[in-house]
């Protein structure tokens, strides 16, 4: 009509998806890329909070290592001094965690590294 160029349809625009505002680009890339960073940053947190777990779970052991190698060397020393007991308690009593970890040492001594015996 004005111009006396044949009338023209504008481009198509790509399918927006709804919820977008008329004359936008489709968010729709967008947040697909945002939803990609949020599961790439929760793998690296599960990544993290595993591996956390497992420097606990060694500090920990290395805790309980030294506790025994402390307990061991004082039961060594003591039995080296002739057994005397502490003062102010008969030749045969113990506390309740001093059997308890004479039991567990006993048993380690008879089945080595914790494995039975095959015999």
């Amino acid at each position: 009509s004005g111009f006396g160029g044949p009338m023209r349809s504008p481009p198509p625009k790509p399918p927006a998806s709804p919820g977008d505002p008329p004359g936008t680009a489709p968010l729709a890339p967008v947040l697909q890329l945002l939803r990609n960073q949020i599961q790439e940053k929760d793998a690296l947190l599960r990544h993290l909070e595993s591996d956390w777990e497992r420097s606990r779970a060694q500090r920990e052991r290395e805790e309980r290592l030294l506790v025994t190698a402390w307990y061991n060397m004082g039961l060594a020393l003591q039995q080296q001094e002739g057994g005397t007991a502490p003062r102010g308690h008969p030749a045969g009593a113990q506390s309740f965690l001093a059997q308890q970890r004479l039991a567990t040492i006993t048993r380690r001594v008879r089945t080595p590294h914790g494995r039975l015996s095959s015999s």
